[in-house]
């Protein structure tokens, strides 16, 4: 529907029917004086280039209400659209996945669809390898059941895709702890390769608060077999964060949580080295690096992010190593 079109709409309860058909002829000539600026379909923001494993934000602005949606990796996603001190703006995020190459096209819909092209970069991840219990690579019989049961419930949680946006940015930092082992690199355990990570470990002793993301509803919390202990939160929009491996519970699902609400503790339940957070972000099902979102401007390119070493304890002089694992997932 074309903008005058909605606005004699909005007056047709009060313009005589004669008014009203002279606007609309208006409208729908091309080139009538209607053409101008206050008419113009909204105006869209979108990058024309983003790495691999990263989220982006799509934005449309207008001086009036609107209604847009974008078509991306087949899904329509309608924008969630409200009024700011510079009008009116919509807003939607997406992301790009680990193994997307080329160019991705995106669908701008507003009062006509057109599309533009989305430019997935590589990104040169890492491999890391490490030791856990026999159990956790090769899973015996009968446990075969569970894991099925669990990947199946998170498929359904993580397929839903709610209209309104709950989540902001910048996001908020769940844990204080630096970063164990970083997200989307390959992961080797027992020397048997397995998926890349679809997280990042965040380094903390047990019991450490963990604090969501953003605002949004618990659609998730209980045991798995894999991730232990685990908490998801939906942020709206297909947008869902993932708290694993924790020692307690602080929600319950249906819990309405804000951003920086405690949602659980740190701990080792699960497939673990050692207690520590593995944070997971999941955009409509697709997993991506949840560290960018902690800084504004959003930055939508770059490398994977490095594991973080400052937490770790400079060698005292005459000291040897420890040699202890790091806790990672």
């Amino acid at each position: 529907m074309t903008a005058p079109v909605r606005f004699l709409r909005a007056l047709a309860g009060s313009l005589p029917p004669r008014m009203i058909l002279a606007g609309l002829a208006l409208a729908l000539l091309p080139g009538a004086l209607m053409h101008g600026s206050a008419w113009a379909a909204p105006r869209w923001d979108a990058p024309a280039e983003v790495s691999q494993g990263r989220a982006f934000v799509v934005r449309a602005t207008d001086s009036q209400p609107f209604e847009a949606s974008v078509v991306w990796r087949n899904t329509r996603i309608p924008l969630a659209v409200s009024e700011g001190a510079q009008g009116w703006e919509g807003r939607v995020m997406l992301a790009v996945p680990m193994d997307a190459r080329g160019e991705l096209e995106l669908t701008l819909v507003d009062d006509a669809p057109h599309a533009v092209t989305v430019t997935a970069l590589p990104v040169p991840w890492q491999e890391s390898h490490l030791s856990v219990a026999p159990k956790y690579v090769t899973p015996p019989a009968e446990v075969q059941a569970q894991i099925a049961r669990d990947r199946e419930h998170n498929a359904r949680v993580l397929g839903q895709v709610r209209p309104e946006a709950e989540w902001s940015l910048p996001m908020q930092r769940p844990v204080k702890g630096s970063i164990s082992s970083p997200f989307g690199g390959r992961r080797v355990f027992n020397g048997q390769p397995r998926a890349p990570h679809r997280g990042t470990d965040m380094r903390g002793p047990a019991g450490t608060p963990i604090h969501a993301v953003a605002a949004g509803t618990v659609v998730l919390a209980e045991p798995q077999y894999y991730s232990g202990n685990v908490v998801m939160v939906d942020h709206g929009q297909g947008v869902i964060s993932m708290y694993a491996h924790l020692s307690a519970f602080d929600v319950k699902v249906g819990d309405r949580v804000e951003r920086g609400q405690l949602v659980g503790r740190v701990g080792a339940t699960g497939r673990v080295t050692g207690p520590h957070l593995h944070l997971g972000l999941m955009v409509q099902g697709v997993a991506v690096d949840a560290m960018p979102l902690y800084s504004e401007p959003l930055q939508v390119v770059g490398g994977p992010t490095p594991e973080d070493v400052i937490a770790r304890p400079a060698q005292q002089p005459g000291k040897a190593s420890s040699g202890k694992a790091e806790k990672k997932s």
